[in-house]
Order: structure tokens, then C-alpha cells, then sequence
């Protein structure tokens, strides 16, 4: 019986001259394939059959020369090739006595699943006492990947391949523009450059993505819409290989945008403490990170890059950008690919102004000021953002709660006309005055209040201490302790509360949340 898995795309692009096939598509099977292999050898090795073992390295790990000299069949790339020569191709360390802490995390999968193949290859022998059937389960194993079966497109030409896995591979997750892009710096730097030097310097751009929080594909398209031009992923790579000539710069470039990446999209405050107003700035960040909105990072990129050179204070359009993006990302859900194409041509523009030799200050505030009309333009109406921001309630999830946080605390700086507080909105606890079960003084059940009892208008913020004493119990017995906070919104709720001579219900609860929108739209992310 065989086994059919899947079509392979191999460039034979540089095999007469260095002898080397590379996959395009495939890498993950056939890595996968040599760590079984390597399992079978190992188990072989300990049951006593070193001789299968070592048939197992010289015909499926390896290949032999005339001397009797091993070469691995497959080279993985180059940030992995000697661990995984050492632990899994040539077993030259035991694999079992690895310190996964201190391992990079695409050697810890390598261990992972070869101690996850090992598990179940023993598991399933492990029904046999007699040691010559689990030899001969190990060598039935090894003859059902001999004879797999698969499609082999067999290409002379990098942009083939890659145009051939794009149409063959539906599923778009075992290669990527990122994986390409690797690989292509390799060739071109690895001649002029340590490669130890090149290893270091991607494995720090990985690393800063990973810790912004997103992934190096929409990190990579994110750099090139913020200095090139605007392109889909799908032909990104194909215009950074003919596009870039110096790719020691071009690696260079890309490092130092991840660590403004990372200072965008995953930094802190004292990130920003060596520049005028940088607080004000992150805090503007701050907040569209909690939006988890991304596209307007194509226009930051740019302003940090070129931010020695803009002569003046970019503050302003954190500022901009955070309103806008709340009321036409956040709240009214409108499409995004409208805004990156904007964000996208300032952001180039920004480039070619700052690096002209007529430069003149004024040209980067034209360009400020052009980008806020546009944005104008386009944002939601009044009407729109009242209709989508009444559909807004709470849900118990560290993305709501930090928003519904951002909400009440952009509302309450703006009615204290953002004079300094003493409450740390990190540390506050979000209060529902009608309960989610509300004990039998409501007078509601479940059902009742379940349309309205998580919207916007039914909740405020107080400290934990206050917080803490507050029940299920009617509003005529919280509000003692609602009285006891500082904050400025929950202060004005209880007045409002009293007027009402604590009537809470459905409607007061819709009313303010209307008042919530009307206030927010006109006041607080108004430009």
C-alpha cells in the first residue's frame, strides 16, 4: 500500500552550478520525513540493531560517497542547518538532553516533534516482546515512506516556482514571502557577509515581530508600503527581488524598521522618553494598539524612520490618527484596505520630501495637513457612528475590558478637560450598576436583562477597593459607595442617579449610552 502526499515544487536554478536543488514547496514534509527517519534509527540503535540503524543514516538520512563519507540529503535553512545536523541527521548529541529553555523556538519544535514521533512509534511496538518484530514493525514503518507517493514540479527558475506554489498550494501556509525573502538574502549577502552575521541580524527582525505582536509577513509588507510602493503579499516578493539591488542595505533597513516596529506596536513609555512630547505620542499608540488596529503602522514606520529629518513635531497626527481610527475603524467597522492605500501614499510621499535637497519644514506640514482632509472626508457620519456605537456592550475578554477601559477613560479625561488624575485606569475595575445577576430586590430575571445589561450605558469604572464592597444589590444600596470614588464619570453618574432618585432600567441605561455617543463623536475623537 502507498501513500499520495501531496505535490512537491523543486528550482533547479542553481543545480549545475552548486549542486543544489532548492524546495519551494515541500520543506516541511520532507524535514518532517528525515526526523521520522531519524526516530527509527535511534529506536533501532537502543533495541541493539545498530546495523539497521545506521542503514536507516546512510540510505534515508544521508547519502554516501565512494569514500564512505555521509552528507545529509536535505539542508535546512541556515539558522537551523547545525542543530539539526547535530540532533537529527548525525545524532552527534542526544537529543533527549536538550535544555528546551534556552532554545530558539524553531528548534523546539524540531524537538518536539521528534519526541512526538518517537512517543508513538514506541507506543505502537510496544505490543510486540519479541525483539525481531519490533525490528520488523520498524522496518515496515520505513518501507511505507519509501514508498509514498507525490507530484514532482520541477522548474529552472525561482519566480516559476513561487508563481507555481501560489496556484498549487490552496492551503498558503507551508512557504511564505517571509521564507522566500530569507532565502534569497542568504544568496545574495552570503558571499559578502559572515553568515553568523546574517543568522544574528534575521533572527533579531523575527524576534521584534514576534514581540509586536504580529506576524513577519504583514510586517515585511507593512515596511515596503511604507517606502516603495503599494503592493498585494502576493507579489511582494517579486518586487523586492527586482526591485533591490543592495541587499546588505536592504537587510539593514528592515532591521532597524523592526525595532521601530516593535516601538510602535509592543513598546512602553520609556520607549518614547527621549523625544519631545513622546509620552503624549505613545499614549496615542497605546491606544490604537488597543483598537488592534494595524494599517495606520505604515505611516508610523515611515515618520520614525525619517524622524530626525522632519523638523517638525509629529504629534499631532498620533493625535489625528487614534480619533480617526476609533470612529472609523474601532466603532463604525469600515474597510480597511481604504485606509492603508492612503496610509501607504503619505507615507512614501513623507519619504521622498524629507530626502529631497530643496526640503523645507513646510513641506512636511502641507503634507500633514493634507492627510487630515483626507481623512475628513472619509470619516463616518454622525448618524453612523451613533448607530454602531449603541450596538456596543461589554463581553468578558481582555480585548473588551480594555476597550470598554480606553472608553471611559478618553470620556473622563475629556470632561476633566485632562488635568492629571490620580487613578490608574490599568487598575480599575469595570462596574455593572445593574447587575448581570441581579439578586431578587431587581425585580428581573436573566432573561430581561440580557438585550441590555452589557451595554456601555449600564457600566462604569472604580477602583478594586470600591469595587470590592459593591454586590448585586439594588442601586439605592451601592451608592454609598459610588460616592466614595474619585473618578470623574462614575462622580457625575451619581448625580445623575439621584436625580433620577435611582430609577435604572433599560431605558436609562440606552439614554446614556446615547449621551455616551453624542459626547464621544462631537468632543472626545472629534478632528
Amino acid at each position: 500500500m502507498s501513500y499520495f502526499i501531496g505535490s512537491f515544487v523543486f528550482n533547479y536554478e542553481y543545480y549545475d552550478d552548486e549542486d543544489i536543488i532548492d524546495v519551494i514547496d515541500g520543506q516541511q514534509r520532507l524535514l518532517t520525513i528525515t526526523i521520522f527517519m531519524a526516530v527509527l534509527r535511534d529506536i533501532a540503535i537502543n533495541l541493539g540493531h545498530e546495523k539497521f540503524g545506521k542503514i536507516i543514516e546512510r540510505k534515508n538520512i544521508c547519502d554516501e560517497d565512494d569514500d564512505g563519507n555521509y552528507s545529509p540529503r536535505i539542508i535546512p535553512g541556515e539558522s537551523s542547518k547545525e542543530f539539526f545536523e547535530d540532533y537529527i541527521q548525525f545524532s552527534k548529541k542526544n537529543i533527549k538532553e536538550v535544555n528546551l529553555t534556552k532554545l530558539k523556538e524553531e528548534h523546539k519544535k524540531i524537538v518536539h516533534n521528534y519526541n512526538y514521533l518517537k512517543d508513538q512509534v514506541e507506543k505502537d511496538i510496544s505490543k510486540f516482546s519479541a525483539l525481531d518484530d519490533k525490528i520488523n514493525s520498524l522496518k515496515s514503518f520505513r518501507k511505507k515512506i519509501q514508498n509514498m507517493k507525490v507530484i514532482r514540479v520541477q522548474l529552472y527558475s525561482e519566480e516559476d516556482a513561487y508563481e507555481i506554489f501560489e496556484t498549487v498550494n490552496a492551503r498558503g501556509e507551508d512557504l511564505t514571502v517571509s521564507d522566500l525573502l530569507k532565502n534569497l538574502l542568504f544568496k545574495k549577502i552570503g558571499r559578502k557577509l559572515n553568515k553568523d552575521i546574517i543568522i544574528n541580524k534575521w533572527a533579531s527582525i523575527e524576534e521584534n515581530v514576534r514581540n509586536a505582536d504580529t506576524d513577519l509577513k504583514k510586517f515585511l509588507r507593512y515596511f515596503w508600503l511604507s517606502k516603495y510602493d503599494f503592493v498585494t503579499e502576493k507579489v511582494l516578493f517579486r518586487k523586492i527581488k527586482y526591485g533591490i539591488s543592495d541587499h546588505i542595505t536592504f537587510l539593514e533597513d528592515l532591521y532597524d524598521a523592526s525595532n521601530n516596529y516593535l516601538k510602535i506596536d509592543g513598546g512602553t513609555e520609556q520607549d518614547w522618553s527621549d523625544i519631545k512630547d513622546g509620552y503624549k505620542i505613545y499614549a496615542h499608540l497605546n491606544g490604537i494598539n488597543i483598537m488592534k488596529v494595524s494599517q495606520c503602522n505604515v505611516l508610523f514606520l515611515s515618520i520614525l524612520r525619517n524622524f530626525d529629518k522632519l523638523e517638525v513635531n509629529p504629534k499631532r497626527i498620533f493625535d489625528l490618527i487614534e480619533k480617526f481610527t476609533f470612529v472609523y475603524s474601532s466603532i463604525c467597522k469600515q474597510p480597511g484596505n481604504k485606509v492603508e492605500r492612503i496610509y501607504s501614499r503619505y507615507a512614501r510621499d513623507l519619504e521622498k520630501a524629507v530626502n529631497q535637497k530643496s526640503f523645507k519644514r513646510d513641506d512636511v506640514n502641507r503634507l500633514f495637513d493634507n492627510l487630515e482632509k483626507e481623512l475628513k472626508e472619509i470619516k463616518p457620519s454622525p448618524e453612523l457612528f451613533k448607530e454602531h456605537f449603541m450596538k456596543l456592550s461589554y463581553k468578558n475578554s481582555k480585548k473588551s475590558r480594555m476597550l470598554v477601559k480606553y472608553i471611559f477613560e478618553k470620556i473622563n479625561d475629556t470632561k476633566n478637560n485632562y488635568k492629571e488624575h490620580s487613578i490608574d485606569f490599568n487598575v480599575v475595575n469595570i462596574e455593572h450598576l445593574l447587575p448581570q445577576k441581579p439578586n431578587q430586590d431587581w425585580n428581573l430575571t436573566l432573561e430581561e436583562i440580557k438585550p441590555y445589561v452589557d451595554k456601555l450605558g449600564n457600566l462604569t469604572i472604580l477602583s478594586h477597593k470600591i469595587n470590592s464592597k459593591l454586590g448585586n444589590s439594588p442601586i439605592s444600596e451601592k451608592i454609598g459607595s459610588l460616592r466614595d470614588s474619585k473618578i470623574s464619570i462614575t462622580e457625575e453618574l451619581v448625580n445623575h442617579l439621584e436625580s433620577l432618585n435611582f430609577q435604572w432600567g433599560e431605558k436609562e441605561i440606552l439614554e446614556r449610552q446615547e449621551e455616551f455617543a453624542h459626547f464621544g463623536y462631537h468632543h472626545v475623537w472629534n478632528f
